[in-house]
């Protein structure tokens, strides 16, 4: 008489590897620009002097130097505590990551840890995103401000009626996409962190564990 075979092991839900390769994409962007504008940071005097040649092929020298300086100015002031919520962001991502990383390939280790960090992870990257996006729109509403004026300088734009149809859409315009960035990547973030710390996530990811076990 042959012996009954083993029942075969059941992977986690489609949405699970679905949302765990999202978590991968999104929090290793966001950690490693976090990581590099936290770099740059240490660097603004170089930048000021370095960044208008090197971008003056993207557009106008004036315009560009002039925009340039505006971001580093409203930049240096709030160096530090930048610097600490992008380094945070930029661990919290990392964490997200690994986590993300070992639910798809978890090697022996127990998915219900990785669950939680994950969930737990993805929760404080959204919090420091949101932060970071704060600290970003004070640049940009400086920066706006500064490009519509000089633009407003440009040939193209000498005309009373144009000149000041710049000087108000432009900083509402970039202002409005920093706002949306943030939203989109903040949202992202706890809707992860909110889908792997549910129930019925849980509950896979147990039984998961339970049928290696």
């Amino acid at each position: 008489m042959n012996p009954t075979p083993p029942a075969p092991r059941k992977s986690l839900p489609r949405g699970v590897h679905v949302a765990a390769v999202l978590c991968l994409i999104l929090s290793g962007l966001t950690g490693m620009f976090a990581a590099v504008e936290a770099t740059n940071l240490t660097h603004l005097s170089d930048l000021r002097e370095e960044a208008p040649p090197r971008m003056s092929a993207l557009g106008d020298p004036v315009v560009i130097e002039k925009v340039v300086q505006a971001q580093i100015s409203a930049l240096e002031p709030m160096r530090e505590p930048r610097s600490l919520i992008l380094g945070a962001l930029a661990v919290a991502c990392a964490f997200t990551f690994v986590a993300a990383g070992r639910i798809l390939r978890p090697a022996g280790l127990p998915l219900e840890g990785m669950r939680r960090l994950l969930g737990g992870a993805a929760i404080a990257a959204a919090v420091l995103r949101t932060i970071d996006g704060a600290q970003w729109m004070v640049v940009v509403k400086r920066v706006g401000i500064v490009m519509a004026e000089a633009l407003g300088t440009l040939p193209e734009f000498q005309h009373p009626s144009t000149a000041e149809q710049v000087k108000s859409t432009v900083p509402v315009l970039m202002s409005a996409g920093t706002l949306a960035q943030t939203i989109f990547v903040a949202g992202a973030f706890v809707l992860i962190g909110q889908y792997f710390r549910s129930d019925r996530v849980r509950e896979a990811v147990t039984a998961q564990d339970g049928l290696r076990e």
